[in-house]
């Protein structure tokens, strides 16, 4: 059967004849009453004017041949044959259904097939009814599922294969955000948490293209949703960002690709700050996931921050400790030569790089960066022959 994303959808003149079509006569059939005013220009009985006029209207879009009655529409269109009795509609289902061969086509096509030939108010929906029902559709669509499900591949390099997750709804913000869209990276442990103003397509492209830009595109993202809003997602990438971005609805309950505990962690902590921080909850979801980047993965046994940048993270907290030790090793030794404290150097090697060892880091009391030598106030004659007791090391 062919891949339908949806219900088809009929002719444009089906929507409103089932709009402006009267209601039907005593006989409870609206076909026959056209069907007489055709034959004999006889109206039901119970009609008054105004349903007159409306079926007379109405009759216009219809025609009788031979005993049968045929819908031309208003452009008069090729006939097709009105069909009134559903054990009749059902075979015309069947007939149109079927290939030459026995395969089974889909609801578009079905319903196209049908629509060439018959009429009847709601074809659309009786197709879709049937091949719901259709125990061979039901196998292949099954079938189908799981082949386009697939599972997550495991992961060799940072930002290589992601996971997307949409978390809400989320009581609305004062920047009208309603949802969160969580992005975690499978080999490093990253996560990305942005707030959302709609759970639609166009919205998660738009968030995925700010991280693409910042970190690159992906080889592949599995996400939770189905396979149509992938597919949209996906093509709102290449037609408002230029980006080619494979996504793929993920087999897993869950698609971020966390372990288990830090899984449920994050979510609580989502939970928490949206209770607590009403109705800014979206300015702090980045110190929220602050914490996971920086803490020890279970799996990695490193921080994710560790393993995307090659580098251990620098709190502001010790930035600044960092500079009040500057300040006061300057002070204490005002003649002091300038110079770099000497770091410690070690080597790590992490299973993660394979072949690729990673570099030397170095820690030092005075952090990455050099710090700008604080002139001391001027000093007395007297003090300028004295040497500071810590200079002299």
């Amino acid at each position: 059967m062919d891949g339908a994303a949806g219900p088809p959808q009929g002719p444009e003149e089906e929507t409103a004849a089932a709009a402006t079509a009267p209601g039907p006569g005593p006989g409870g059939n609206k076909f026959a009453d056209i069907r007489r005013l055709l034959a004999d220009g006889a109206f039901p009985p119970a009609f008054g004017s105004i349903k007159r006029k409306n079926l007379k209207r109405y009759a216009q879009k219809f025609v009788l041949e031979g005993g049968r009655l045929y819908y031309v529409g208003a452009t008069k269109a090729p006939k097709r044959e009105v069909v009134v009795d559903p054990e009749r509609r059902r075979q015309v289902f069947l007939e149109s259904h079927f290939t030459e061969s026995g395969h089974h086509l889909g609801q578009k096509k079905t319903a196209q097939r049908i629509q060439s030939r018959y009429y009847w108010l709601g074809i659309v929906k009786d197709v879709v009814d049937w091949i719901r029902v259709c125990q061979t559709c039901r196998n292949a669509e099954h079938t189908k599922n799981l082949v386009r499900k697939a599972r997550p591949a495991k992961a060799e390099a940072p930002w290589e294969i992601l996971g997307m997750e949409l978390q809400g709804p989320f009581p609305e913000t004062a920047r009208a955000n309603t949802h969160v869209l969580i992005v975690t990276d499978y080999f490093t442990k990253w996560i990305e948490a942005i707030p959302l103003r709609k759970k639609d397509t166009l919205s998660v492209a738009k968030a995925l293209a700010s991280l693409f830009y910042r970190f690159g595109a992906s080889r592949n993202i599995y996400s939770s949703q189905s396979w149509a809003f992938c597919e949209e997602v996906s093509r709102h990438l290449g037609e408002h960002w230029s980006i080619s971005q494979t996504l793929t609805p993920s087999a897993a309950p869950d698609p971020t690709g966390l372990d288990e505990a830090t899984a449920e962690l994050l979510k609580a902590a989502l939970q928490s700050v949206v209770k607590e921080k009403q109705p800014e909850w979206d300015e702090h979801l980045e110190p929220m996931v602050f914490g996971f980047r920086t803490a020890v993965s279970p799996v990695t046994k490193h921080t994710p921050f560790f393993l995307m940048f090659n580098r251990h993270v620098c709190l502001s907290s010790e930035v600044m400790d960092n500079a009040a030790a500057s300040g006061r090793e300057e002070r204490r030794g005002p003649k002091r030569k300038t110079g770099r404290a000497p770091a410690l150097a070690f080597s790590v090697e992490d299973r993660g790089f394979p072949g690729s060892p990673l570099k030397k880091l170095k820690k030092s009391p005075f952090v990455s960066f050099q710090f700008e030598t604080i002139l001391p106030a001027e000093q007395p004659p007297a003090a300028e022959g004295k040497q500071s007791p810590s200079a002299e090391h």
